[in-house]
């Protein structure tokens, strides 16, 4: 069986790298021979959104001539590092992407494409390709498509503009099963498409990646510290900067980020995506506002804490309902000396996993092989 997935591995995130690959060798266990397709914009689809994408620009630092003298502060010697940083990063994601991911290999066609995992469906994105249906079944280089554990991300289904509702409904016909990974999902397929959507974990909480990261070296030494991950320079706030460095100073933590850096932290660790899980074991505490930082922390964090935006509480809040981590969420950065003395309920988190990866196991099978002989 000659299969492809359908998702966002040419995005430069860990979180998008690594469910990219546990999904990868999830079908492989499924008997399958595993490609990456690229997403398409295509130009009929994108101009449909007439100017409605959404972005959520009051999370981030100001852009434009506020925004750059704004960045004349005191921390502007760790943005010049960072910047020749970020791109060292970039060549790592790109390793990762060549060695581990092959995802030059392409083929003309093939028998399925799972679409997914990630925000595949968040077309009111501000995403260069914007909407395309492509990523809602338009595949004809597939004889079956079908997804796994797709998610729609801030996108909610009566945001959506009619004619891009229709395009939709017409492109989901060529489906036939639909997985995601969250409620909003769910309702969103449910009313587009007659079809039942069953709901699945991220690739990331479902693969097993002791193997990959047993022979991976810690690259901190000697060293108590706090990982903060989340977006570039997200935490920009006053408070919430404040809040996090008061903490770390009251408990002797060296405080370092990962994946993308903060203006505010000078150790900004280039790392591969196992070096990084590697980094969240041995990590004293975790710090995150991000869907895959907080699957990272569930899975690997000996204490760790939650911070909710706007832009990921459909997922998000989901996903610590579903792991039954809400005790982890903090909506006050002076909460955080609480979190860090409770301790991660690590049996009832195997136990859910352990249930989970059952049925994305029963659901690949049954759908990849369904009518085949």
């Amino acid at each position: 069986m000659k299969a492809c997935i359908l998702s966002m591995q040419r995005i430069n995130n860990m979180g998008s790298l690594l469910q990219a690959y546990g999904l990868k060798h999830m079908l492989e266990q499924s008997n399958c021979e595993v490609e990456f397709m690229d997403i398409k914009k295509i130009k009929e689809d994108y101009d449909l959104l007439n100017g409605c994408a959404d972005e959520d620009s009051s999370e981030f630092e100001k852009t434009g001539i506020v925004g750059k003298f704004s960045k004349l502060d005191k921390y502007i010697f760790n943005r010049i590092r960072h910047r020749k940083l970020e791109k060292r990063q970039d060549n790592l994601f790109e390793k990762f992407r060549k060695n581990e991911l092959d995802i030059y290999k392409k083929s003309i066609e093939y028998d399925i494409c799972i679409i997914g995992s990630d925000e595949v469906f968040n077309c009111l994105n501000a995403g260069f390709w914007g909407f395309t249906s492509q990523l809602f079944g338009n595949v004809p280089e597939a004889k079956k498509v079908i997804t796994y554990a797709a998610s729609c991300g801030a996108t909610k289904f009566e945001s959506l503009p009619i004619n891009v509702s229709e395009r939709i409904k017409k492109a989901f016909i060529n489906i036939s099963a639909f997985s995601v990974r969250d409620h909003n999902t769910h309702e969103f397929v449910k009313n587009l498409t007659q079809k039942f959507p069953h709901e699945n974990l991220d690739p990331v909480l479902i693969w097993d990646f002791s193997k990959e990261i047993q022979n991976i070296s810690n690259i901190i030494k000697n060293s108590r510290y706090c990982i903060v991950y989340s977006y570039r320079n997200r935490i920009h706030k006053k408070d919430e900067i404040a809040a996090i460095k008061r903490f770390c100073e009251n408990y002797d933590l060296k405080p370092i980020a990962i994946g993308a850096p903060q203006f505010w932290i000078k150790d900004f660790l280039v790392c591969s995506p196992f070096q990084c899980l590697k980094l969240f074991i041995n990590a004293d505490f975790v710090i995150t506002d991000t869907f895959h930082g907080t699957i990272f922390s569930i899975k690997y964090a000996k204490k760790f804490s939650v911070i909710i935006r706007t832009s990921n509480q459909n997922k998000l809040i989901d996903l610590i309902k579903r792991l039954d981590i809400t005790k982890h969420l903090i909506n006050d950065l002076s909460e955080l000396e609480k979190i860090y003395k409770m301790d991660k309920d690590i049996k009832n988190i195997d136990r859910i996993v352990t249930e989970e990866r059952k049925k994305a196991s029963n659901y690949l099978r049954k759908y990849i092989w369904e009518n085949e002989k």
